[in-house]
């Protein structure tokens, strides 16, 4: 896979929120609840740079041809710390702007999906980035890091259910989309590790 072609891909599934987002914004209102909607934009971008990261460590033959491991691992840590760092600023700005305007929403079954999601993310980021200075063993940092297989499935479940902008196509549709990508690409990694197994 071409470089460009990668990128056109990630600003198209970028696109198609982002612009649902924008038809879910009412003018006019204060400054406090566009915080609020600035932190759910932030999620659905995150999201997206998520499902990337699974094609980009997929090791698949037609996505690495193009770029080489080398440059798709330099891609996949840059992108990993940019959707971490939106993830993180999207419960902090929700949790601003509920303040500013003078509540709090009470926590329900799907937010806690969500904050199950950040923290195994939180977790699999943070063995990524300190892994040399904690010592920790190659097999250990990849149980770790193998927390990622499950933040997807429940931010999916999360955006889904809360995500305002995802209720209507396009983005609902994209949102399966992405879905049945990541099921596929699990079924690929599957089938990739039993034939290892079996030549082993």
């Amino acid at each position: 896979m071409k470089k460009s072609l990668l990128f056109a891909a990630v600003i198209f599934c970028l696109a198609v929120p982002g612009l649902s987002w924008t038809r879910t914004l009412t003018p006019g209102l204060p400054w406090s609840v566009y915080l609020y909607e600035a932190g759910r934009l932030l999620a659905l971008l995150a999201f997206v740079l998520m499902f990337f990261q699974f094609v980009l460590s997929s090791k698949i033959p037609w996505v690495e041809r193009g770029m080489g491991p080398a440059a798709l691992f330099k891609i996949h840590r840059r992108w990993g710390l940019i959707a971490f760092v939106l993830i993180l600023c999207h419960p902090a700005l929700l949790l601003i702007s509920e303040r500013l305007q003078g509540y709090a929403s009470a926590m329900s079954p799907a937010k806690v999906i969500g904050v199950l999601a950040l923290v195994a993310l939180g977790g699999a980021v943070l063995a990524a980035l300190l892994a040399r200075k904690l010592h920790l063993k190659v097999q250990t940092w990849k149980r770790i890091h193998r927390l990622t297989y499950a933040v997807f499935p429940l931010g999916l479940a999360h955006s889904l259910i809360l995500g305002t902008a995802l209720q209507k196509w396009p983005a609902r549709v994209l949102w399966f989309a992405l879905g049945a990508g990541y099921a596929a690409l699990l079924v690929y990694k599957a089938v990739k590790g039993s034939r290892k197994k079996r030549g082993a």
